[in-house]
C-alpha cells in the first residue's frame, strides 16, 4: 500500500509538535536566566526585577541586561554586558573608541567666521601616538573636507574608522586691528588608517608655575603610574594642584582613595557605599589620613564621570573650602559598577552600590555642577591641554 507524500508532510508535523523541546528552550536560554539571577542577587535595584516575557530570554546578553535595567527605574545608563567573544571599548572618550580609531574626539560646528554656514569638525582632543597626531592634526583644527566632500554629518562619522584619509584643515587667526575671526591658514593633511591604541591614564603632568601643578588624567584605575606623577609634582611643594579631569571617565574606588589620601587637606571620613539589601555586609566607609594645604582646582566636562565625580564629590564634602570645580557639569554616574563572570562568553558590569559622601548623600544624579561654568568650545583658539593659555587652565591661573 503506498502513501501519499500530501499525507506523510502533516503527520510528521504533528509528531514534532508533539515532541517535547523544553531542553532546547533550556539550552538556548540558560545564559540569560543566569543573568537574570545573577542581577537579582547583584544588582543595586535587583529586587524590582520581575520575570520576563518568555520570548525575551532569546535577546542577545547586551540586549538582555538592557531589558533588566529597564525594570529599575532608575534611569540607569550605566550598567552594562561585555562580550568576550567581540572585542570592544567599554568607555569610549566621545567619537574614540580605542580599539579602532584615528585617535581623535571632535565637536560639529558652523563656520567661526560667520562668512558661511558651512559646517565644520573642530578637533577637540588628539590622543598621543595616535594616527591624528602623527597627521599634524592639532587641537582646535577645523576639519573643512574628508576627501574631496565637505563637512557634513555622514561625512564626519568618516574620522571615527577607516582607511587612510585625506583631510582639508583650516586653522583660525584673528585680526587684532578688526578684531574679526579670519581663517589663518589651509592645509591638506594624509591620515593614516584607523588602528588600536592605548590611552595614558597620565596625559600630562607639569609645573605651570613655581607655585601651581597640572596634571590631566583619562582614568583613576592604574594609581602606580597616577601615583607616581603626583609624587613627582608634589616635591616642587605647590600650593595648588590643578587635576584635569575632563576626559577621565572610568576607575576604581580603590584608585580614588589612595589619590585622595595624597591630595587631600583633611582627614576622616571621605566616601561610603550603600550596596542592596542582599550585599549590605560590602556597605564600606572609606576613611582618609592626609593633610596637603594645597588648594585643589578640578577642571571638568561632560565625559567627566565615575570615579572622577566619586573623588570631587567625596573632597568637596571633606574640605569645602579648599576644592574649586572649573569647566562644565559632569556625567552623574553615582553609583559604582561591579564585574559578575559567568559560565558563559560574557561579563555583567551592573550598577552594585549608590557612592556616598560621609554623610550618606549621593545628591549628583544629574552631575556636580562646577562652580565657575566655562565652555572652552565658545572660545576662539584651542591651546594644547596643560598649556597656560588654554582657556580653563588660564582661568583658573587667573583666579
Amino acid at each position: 500500500m503506498r502513501i501519499s507524500a500530501k499525507f506523510i508532510l502533516p503527520l510528521l508535523l504533528l509528531w514534532s509538535c508533539a515532541k517535547d523541546r523544553t531542553y532546547e528552550y533550556e539550552e538556548k536560554t540558560q545564559g540569560n536566566h543566569w543573568m537574570e539571577s545573577a542581577m537579582q542577587e547583584w544588582y543595586l535595584w535587583g529586587d524590582s526585577l520581575k520575570p520576563l516575557e518568555w520570548r525575551q530570554y532569546f535577546a542577545t546578553p547586551a540586549t538582555f541586561v538592557s531589558r533588566l535595567t529597564a525594570q529599575s527605574k532608575a534611569n540607569d545608563s550605566w550598567s552594562f554586558c561585555s562580550v568576550d567573544t567581540v572585542q570592544t571599548d567599554n568607555y569610549p572618550i566621545g567619537q574614540v573608541n580605542r580599539t579602532n580609531t584615528y585617535g581623535m574626539d571632535y565637536v560639529l560646528m558652523t563656520d567661526p567666521t560667520g562668512a558661511t554656514t558651512r559646517q565644520y569638525a573642530r578637533v577637540i582632543t588628539i590622543f598621543p601616538g595616535s594616527p591624528a597626531m602623527r597627521c599634524g592634526l592639532q587641537r582646535g583644527d577645523f576639519i573643512a573636507q574628508v576627501g574631496e566632500e565637505k563637512i557634513t554629518r555622514n561625512v564626519a562619522d568618516r574620522l571615527n574608522k577607516g582607511l587612510e584619509r585625506k583631510l582639508v584643515v583650516n586653522r583660525l587667526g584673528v585680526d587684532n586691528t578688526a578684531t574679526e575671526i579670519l581663517w589663518a591658514t589651509v592645509d591638506t593633511l594624509y591620515m593614516e588608517a584607523s588602528e588600536p591604541i592605548t590611552i595614558p591614564a597620565v596625559m600630562n603632568c607639569s609645573m605651570l608655575t613655581d607655585d601651581v601643578a597640572y596634571i590631566m588624567l583619562t582614568s583613576l584605575a592604574d594609581y602606580t603610574a597616577i601615583g607616581a606623577s603626583l609624587s613627582q609634582l608634589l616635591a616642587n611643594s605647590p600650593a595648588d594642584l590643578i587635576l584635569d579631569l575632563r576626559l577621565c571617565n572610568y576607575g576604581t574606588m580603590d584608585c580614588v582613595v589612595s589619590v585622595a589620601n595624597q591630595i587631600a587637606t583633611a582627614s576622616g571620613p571621605f566616601l561610603r557605599t550603600v550596596w542592596n539589601e542582599k550585599k549590605s555586609q560590602n556597605n564600606a566607609t572609606y576613611n582618609i589620613n592626609a593633610s596637603t594645604g594645597i588648594h585643589l582646582f578640578f577642571i571638568t566636562s561632560s565625559y567627566t564621570r565615575g570615579a572622577a565625580e566619586w573623588l570631587i564629590y567625596g573632597l568637596q564634602s571633606l574640605q569645602p573650602s579648599n576644592v574649586r570645580v572649573v569647566g562644565k557639569s559632569t556625567a552623574g554616574q553615582y553609583v559604582m559598577l561591579q564585574a559578575v563572570p559567568s559560565a558563559y562568553y560574557y561579563t555583567i558590569y551592573p550598577a552594585v552600590a549608590y557612592v556616598c559622601n560621609a554623610e550618606g548623600e549621593c545628591d549628583y544624579q544629574s552631575g556636580i555642577t562646577p562652580d565657575d561654568v566655562l565652555d572652552d568650545f565658545n572660545y576662539v583658539q584651542l591651546f594644547p591641554y596643560g598649556d597656560p593659555r588654554e582657556v580653563l587652565v588660564d582661568f583658573i591661573l587667573d583666579n
